[in-house]
């Protein structure tokens, strides 16, 4: 049973990861700490479990793993936490371990926080992009809350929600590292090698949970809005907001003393090298045809929120390398006439139906039969609509082919 007020350690994964047991122990800090406290593994929850401790999409990419070390012996349960917003526990062991740890582990993001809050008291980054990207969840999840940070008084409609969240990402693109860490003010940045650490803790450990509200909306920086989601900033300012001063007094600059004009020299032409791109590394693309359409089929490693909205964009040259399983024929007729494709899918939650990511729940009520699998309806992020397929023994897939659903199976069992 998890007790409200128990110090919580988030940890975020990089996709790449691939660590043993004993590697992951001795970088938590070895089997004796680890003795004392609850190791929770996030993506073995239903997605509403994770939605009420602390939501982590659409700032999780897939593969990320994540994974909650709670302690709940090392903090006093507030009488009333609506009215007590400090955590009286003192922090800094808790945030030195994490910080030791993202050191040894190939860790994405990690934060501090207490059971039942969403705020946080200290967070761990390799990018001041991330330390604004998780602090952005707040806005991009807010049903209340549209695409430029306005509050409504009515929740926002599925096709509203859906374009914030394709925004969320461009709107990361905004500010750039300074302007970010510019804005900062009654927090504590530190750069610790590749890692950048944010906290709000007191002088003596303590954490009250005010100040990580400000921390928050001077990350999140909703204010900074620019009208085109992903245009650079034009509002951010550093904390005091002064502009550049313009009225300093100059002396003239004397007139240099002309020169004889040198006769022209010849100009050789330098030769430009001209530049070798390698392709990213990665299993090649499978590509079928299906009632005359060509048919992309891709491997997990190959598929992403990016690739998806290149899909949506019939942007094939972004999609499709030179080292695919594909005919030069095949190739012209995808440029010309477009192709559909089918990929696989590793988390429910990440698509969505009426604005709100998919649950197991859901998918069991309202899934229906095909030629031995179950399909379902949904919205998939920067694409569209397309059929999520659940294949026993193979796994589950998105397709794009809604009204042949039955033959992209053909291409997966």
């Amino acid at each position: 049973m998890l007790q409200i007020d128990s110090i919580v350690t988030d940890l975020m994964f990089q996709s790449t990861a691939s660590i043993d047991q004993p590697t992951l122990i001795e970088g938590l800090g070895g089997e004796t700490v680890l003795q004392t406290k609850q190791l929770l593994d996030v993506d073995r929850l239903d997605p509403r479990a994770e939605m009420e401790l602390s939501p982590s999409m659409p700032f999780r990419r897939r593969g990320e793993r994540r994974l909650m070390i709670i302690d709940d012996q090392a903090t006093t349960p507030r009488e009333d936490p609506q009215n007590d917003p400090v955590i009286k526990t003192d922090l800094r062991p808790f945030k030195e371990a994490l910080i030791a740890s993202a050191q040894k582990l190939p860790i994405r993001l990690g934060r501090i926080f207490a059971l039942g809050a969403w705020l946080d008291a200290v967070i761990v980054a390799r990018s001041v992009r991330d330390l604004r990207g998780i602090t952005l969840l707040s806005w991009a999840l807010d049903p209340h809350v549209d695409i430029d940070g306005k509050r409504r008084q009515t929740p926002l409609s599925q096709k509203e929600f859906e374009t914030k969240l394709v925004a969320y990402e461009k709107r990361l693109d905004e500010l750039d590292e300074q302007q970010i860490i510019d804005r900062l003010s009654g927090a504590t940045f530190e750069r610790r090698g590749d890692l950048v650490v944010v906290d709000v803790l007191e002088a003596d450990g303590t954490w009250d949970q005010r100040k990580s509200m400000l921390l928050e909306q001077q990350l999140a920086a909703w204010d900074t809005f620019s009208m085109i989601p992903g245009a650079p900033s034009t509002t951010a300012k550093k904390p005091n907001g002064e502009p550049a001063r313009t009225d300093k007094k100059t002396e003239p600059t004397p007139p240099a003393q002309a020169k004889a004009p040198e006769p022209a020299k010849p100009v050789q032409p330098v030769p430009v090298p001209v530049p070798v791109v390698e392709e990213p590394k990665g299993p090649p693309i499978n590509a079928s045809e299906i009632d005359g359409k060509i048919v992309l089929v891709f491997p997990p490693e190959r598929f992403d929120l990016d690739i998806a909205a290149a899909l949506g964009k019939r942007d094939w040259d972004t999609v499709v390398r030179r080292s695919d399983s594909m005919s030069g024929a095949m190739r012209d007729k995808m440029h010309r006439d477009g192709a559909h494709w089918i990929a696989p899918l590793e988390f429910l939650s990440e698509v969505f139906i009426d604005g709100k990511p998919l649950t197991k729940q859901q998918f069991e009520k309202d899934a229906h039969a095909v030629d031995g699998a179950r399909a379902l309806e949904v919205h998939f992020p920067r694409f569209g609509d397309v059929i999520l397929l659940d294949v026993p023994g193979k796994g589950r897939f998105v397709t794009s082919l809604t009204d042949r659903a039955e033959r992209a199976l053909s291409l997966v069992k």
